[in-house]
């Protein structure tokens, strides 16, 4: 259990949390969020992009069923806790926020510059970029302290590894708390220095 400025009665200092870019990776971020019992908003520029990453979660919840891990009524419950829009003011509250569009600097420069802006002074924001380096795209935020790498691995609702990843500026208050949150999400937590590829892309590609 955390200290009690990282935790509200059984609720994380970190509760509500956002996902930008709803394709296959943005998508299962956002499942495993609500699997874990969080509100999330998904957030993608194109009305289609975000239908389409909901019928995923959808789909995968209901093979998840099929498979008798959850009843039905759970996976609507999971699938209930995940909203979707294409307005990043839709971000303004969340505690932390994943970037998760593709592999693309100046795109992801940009969704930050507008992160930046909609979401409030408290939120974290956090990439998942796994060919940039976590400063590079601190720059372009006035929030360095609150910026990290999170890299998680496909299928991120099934996968438990993530990469943990501190830029420069990177605070040990939000490090702490991000690294909870990854084990509150069940998953496998490990430290990367801020280099592109991380340790495991680095490892497997040459």
């Amino acid at each position: 259990m955390g200290s009690a400025s990282e935790v509200q009665g059984n609720r994380p200092a970190l509760h509500r949390l956002g996902v930008v870019g709803a394709g296959n990776m943005g998508s299962g971020i956002a499942q495993k969020m609500a699997t874990e019992g969080h509100p999330v908003v998904l957030v993608d520029v194109d009305q289609t992009q975000v239908e389409r990453g909901m019928q995923r979660i959808t789909d995968t919840l209901a093979e998840a069923v099929e498979r008798k891990l959850f009843q039905q009524e759970q996976a609507e419950a999971i699938r209930g806790l995940v909203q979707a829009s294409t307005d990043f003011t839709a971000l303004a509250d969340c505690d932390l926020v994943v970037e998760a569009v593709f592999e693309d600097l100046a795109v992801k420069q940009e969704v930050f510059r507008r992160l930046d802006q909609a979401c409030a002074e408290k939120t974290i924001l956090a990439t998942n970029t796994s060919s940039f380096t976590v400063s590079e795209l601190a720059q372009v935020t006035g929030r360095a302290d609150r910026f990290l790498g999170l890299h998680y691995f496909y299928h991120p609702a099934k996968n438990r590894l993530v990469e943990v990843v501190p830029g420069e500026g990177t605070s040990q208050e939000t490090l702490r708390a991000a690294w909870r949150l990854q084990e509150m999400l069940d998953k496998t937590p490990i430290h990367s220095e801020d280099a592109p590829g991380f340790i495991v892309n680095r490892y497997f590609v040459p």
